[in-house]
């Protein structure tokens, strides 16, 4: 038949497009459809569009899951360094960023969809655009996969809702998860899991900006700097991060609270959860405290404005005065450095939330491990089904440790499928 294939990819992103690679390489016939209009359009929007990814310092400490076993599994099966090799392959070079982050040498996320791509293209592998899987069922001769032609947002007249049915003796699931669905992604994938059998978590995001409580985080919009962060619930110190802390009119981002995001909605169902940001991590809070005094000292008689202009951006400087009870127009307090000290080295942000999943990198939860084979990442529920990427529940830490993992599963997983 036309429409059978040996491996049939159900999503055209990184899983599903590394898993096209090596299954046809193994000599199995391929056939990848994706309901976006261009391959990898995920891929392209990671790291600002320069692509991060991978990283140097892949560890399972890096990744988030019920069993930290699984991972272990994995990274034994398909060491760091041969999702490297499989780039270097492919042609693309790369360089280093910091902490360990890998980017293409040109800085263009382009160039890792292209030689993927064009690497498909010499396989002779074909993907049909513009395609979703509306559901799949499976038998004893493989699996029935239904789809529909999606029609382009830009195009009314394309031709749309014209239904066809392939034929896959192997079936790879890698539909992507439920982020940045402007541009793609939804749950449709989890869907089909879930009516293969198989058990999925409640899904949420990851590596996302938080909101916070309160209207004074508007008057802070805009700002950017350093600092180091500590989430905490009551006293339990739960996560630290550091790096450039960003403030919106709805809360925070930047990579420091990206780093904490995860564990901070995780944590906030349990109750109220806080933030800490010390903006003067250089100094410890008595050596601060005593720069503060002396400046005080010579600053009394002039206008607190005056005190303040030169240490930090205005606008913090202006919300931890209020926090410390110092009026800004008014003169200089005397014993004002240990309140100032600590609403600058201890500014606490209540989390309320998150903006959700338009502005998550990763979504968390997932497709139970307990029913995946770590090696290959082949069902343990289904013969012939294999789940990768973000179907999973299991994500990692910002940094391209997720999009390795989401190589590493592809890779494994088109390397079982494609087998004879």
């Amino acid at each position: 038949m036309e429409n059978k294939f040996d491996v049939v990819i159900v999503g055209a992103g990184a899983s599903g497009l590394a898993a096209a690679v090596e299954a046809s390489r193994a000599g199995a016939s391929v056939l990848v459809l994706d309901k976006n209009h261009v391959p990898g359009r995920r891929i392209l929007s990671t790291g600002s569009g320069k692509c991060n990814f991978s990283n140097l310092k892949i560890t399972p400490a890096a990744y988030h899951s019920s069993s930290p076993v699984f991972i272990k599994k994995v990274f034994s099966a398909l060491p760091p360094a041969e999702v490297l090799s499989f780039f270097e392959k492919l042609g693309l070079l790369w360089v280093r960023g910091e902490k360990g982050r890998l980017f293409p040498r040109s800085l263009k996320a382009q160039d890792v969809v292209s030689v993927l791509l064009h690497e498909l293209e010499f396989l002779n592998v074909p993907i049909h655009t513009l395609t979703e899987v509306l559901a799949v069922s499976a038998g004893k001769d493989g699996f029935s996969v239904e789809s529909v032609k999606v029609q382009p947002k830009w195009d009314k007249k394309a031709p749309a809702g014209e239904k066809t049915v392939y034929r896959a003796g192997r079936l790879i699931l890698a539909a992507g998860g439920a982020c940045y669905p402007q541009i793609g992604g939804g749950a449709g994938g989890y869907g089909i899991l879930q009516s293969l059998g198989h058990a999925v978590s409640p899904l949420y995001p990851a590596i996302v900006p938080l909101k916070v409580k309160g209207n004074y985080i508007k008057e802070l919009d805009g700002v950017r700097l350093d600092a180091e962060l500590k989430l905490r619930r009551g006293e339990q110190l739960l996560r630290e991060a550091a790096g450039e802390i960003l403030f919106t009119s709805y809360g925070v981002s930047g990579p420091a609270v990206l780093d904490l995001s995860r564990a901070a909605l995780s944590a906030l169902r349990e109750g109220p959860v806080y933030i800490e940001a010390d903006f003067i991590p250089e100094h410890e809070f008595a050596e601060f405290e005593r720069f503060l005094a002396e400046r005080a000292a010579a600053f009394a008689g002039r206008a607190f404005s005056h005190f303040a202009c030169g240490l930090l951006n205005e606008k913090v400087m202006r919300a931890a005065a209020a926090r410390a009870g110092i009026a800004w127009s008014a003169m200089v307090p005397p014993g004002c450095a240990r309140g100032l000290a600590s609403a600058l080295k201890s500014f606490t942000l209540e989390v309320a939330g998150s903006l959700g999943f338009e502005d998550a990198m990763v979504t968390a939860g997932g497709c139970a491990l307990s029913e995946v084979e770590p090696a290959s990442f082949a069902s343990k529920k289904v013969k012939g089904l294999y789940i990768t990427g973000e179907l999973l529940d299991i994500d990692g830490d910002s940094g391209g440790f997720n999009l390795h993992l989401a190589w590493t599963s592809g890779i494994l997983a088109g390397r079982s499928a494609g087998k004879p």
